[in-house]
């Protein structure tokens, strides 16, 4: 008896972003995509007030929740993160399928010996999806259809698990959207009075067939069992992955280089025969008392040389401290990309060497440091707070980044700090700064270049206007500072290095 799990994430845009940013999990968050140049919200978070809906225009949705955040919607990380997810449940089933937009097929049948019977199984999938912090409606039927209409339209209390004998009375009272047909054959039933699965069910097939075509048909049988639905199973990846145990514990540097140097090379293997090369390792070093210790190496680009990929282990490792010593090393292979064979030009070659030699450079400083050291690529952003984001890919930030069009700091402060200024005239809001008082410490300016008006974004709720300056003081440091034109307070944003 065929037994699919359907795992529907109802808030999946949502629940992606919020589990990636944790600031993003204590407000209302809606998700926005331009159209015909108005911001229509596509996702709201079900935190945010009833009111708010999607389709309606972001306007519109401030006008019923003033602090409401919102984010570009991005459809194709979600898919890709869904896969990831999917990929993820193969811990319960090697048999899983997509079914985007935000739905997951698992067939479960055959696994009652090792993971209980259905509803405890859709239980302990229900708890680890709850541990990742994703909502998730499950539903258990003979069909997939059928799992899938249970699932998102079900009301019953979740898990709802449906044997085959309870399959139509299941689904009867459930929408005719549950079958997944056109938007406009629904709205075309409605307007019939057909409302639910119940009432299609009781029209003769050959006038459902002369009035809606023969796909409604097709969804009735898939959903019924009385056709086969072709689902597109993810293939099976077995992980990549190496562990080596010592006869006792050691707290020996070079003990545990050589036990990485063995596993590396049976890494390298595996990735070769695949194609593959290693985009982050995870290392993981066990004690006999202690808990394990877990380090991740994160490579800007994909990597299959040992030699390569043991000197980012020695980084990780050389602070390494343990009081009982490790008992076994294990080392996987988390995040793995195609690896193609890349050619210099004889002339010109010299970007894509530099662009190695930066991304080799960014693998070792986070080795050592950790995730504070990534690529800062310039975008388009008339706000200098949000003219840059963090890129793992360094030869992408080469070649993407726009020069800049004026002069703007290194240093820039992650939060503009307020100063004390004396301006002339001193009567005027409008003049140049002669000094100003930072953390008690005068600063008098010889050289003043300025100002620089850079007005607010009204839209995302920074609508002040800023005027900047960029000033010298006597002991030869440069730094930019800009006054709020409407409030008239002084700030220090940046320090030219």
């Amino acid at each position: 008896m065929k037994q699919l799990l359907c795992v529907h994430l109802p808030h999946w845009p949502i629940d992606r972003l919020r589990r990636r940013r944790r600031e993003l999990r204590h407000s209302p968050l809606v998700l926005i995509q331009i159209s015909a140049n108005r911001q229509i919200v596509t996702a709201v978070c079900p935190d945010a007030p009833a009111s708010v809906r999607p389709g309606m225009s972001l306007a519109q949705a401030r006008a019923h929740c003033a602090h409401l955040q919102c984010l570009a919607a991005d459809p194709a990380a979600d898919l890709r993160c869904l896969e990831a997810l999917a990929r993820w449940l193969m811990r319960f089933s090697p048999n899983v399928a997509l079914c985007p937009p935000a739905s997951i097929v698992v067939d479960v049948a055959g696994l009652d010996r090792l993971l209980g019977d259905p509803p405890t199984l859709a239980r302990r999938v229900a708890a680890a999806l709850s541990r990742l912090g994703l909502t998730a409606r499950l539903a258990i039927a003979p069909t997939a259809a059928a799992a899938w209409g249970l699932a998102v339209f079900g009301h019953e209390k979740l898990p709802i698990v449906v044997g085959n004998g309870e399959l139509l009375g299941a689904i009867a009272p459930l929408p005719t959207a549950a079958l997944g047909l056109d938007s406009l054959v629904t709205v075309q039933l409605h307007a019939l009075g057909v409302r639910t699965i119940g009432l299609l069910l009781k029209i003769p097939r050959s006038e459902l067939a002369a009035r809606f075509g023969p796909e409604i048909l097709e969804k009735i049988d898939q959903a019924t069992g009385a056709a086969p639905a072709v689902l597109d199973w993810l293939p099976y990846r077995a992980p990549i992955r190496a562990r080596i145990h010592f006869d006792d514990a050691t707290d020996s540097l070079e003990m545990i280089h050589l036990a990485l140097r063995e596993m590396l090379q049976i890494i390298t293997q595996q990735l070769a025969r695949r194609g593959l090369g290693a985009r982050e390792l995870r290392l993981e070093l066990r004690s006999r008392h202690a808990a394990p210790i877990e380090k991740t190496i994160r490579l800007s680009r994909p990597s299959r040389l040992p030699a390569d990929l043991l000197n980012l282990l020695r980084h990780a490792t050389e602070n390494l401290r343990t009081a009982d010593g490790i008992t076994a090393v294990g080392l996987f292979v988390s995040a793995a990309a195609p690896l193609g064979d890349e050619q210099s030009d004889l002339i010109g070659g010299e970007p894509q060497r530099n662009s190695a030699e930066l991304d080799h450079l960014l693998e070792r400083l986070r080795a050592r440091l950790g995730e504070v050291a990534q690529w800062a690529q310039l975008v388009e952003s008339h706000l200098p707070e949000r003219a840059f984001r963090c890129r793992a890919d360094a030869a992408a930030t080469l070649a993407q980044a726009p020069a800049p069009a004026v002069a703007r700091p290194l240093c820039l402060l992650p939060i503009p700090r307020c100063v004390k200024a004396i301006v002339i005239p001193s009567d005027g809001r409008d003049g140049v700064p002669i000094s100003f008082t930072d953390a008690a410490q005068v600063h008098r300016l010889v050289h003043v270049k300025g100002p620089e008006r850079i007005d607010g974004q009204w839209w995302n709720g920074h609508w002040k206007t800023r005027d900047y300056f960029d000033a010298q003081d006597d002991a030869g440091n440069r730094y930019w500072l800009f006054r709020v034109v409407q409030s008239g307070q002084w700030y220090l944003h940046g320090i030219f290095e």
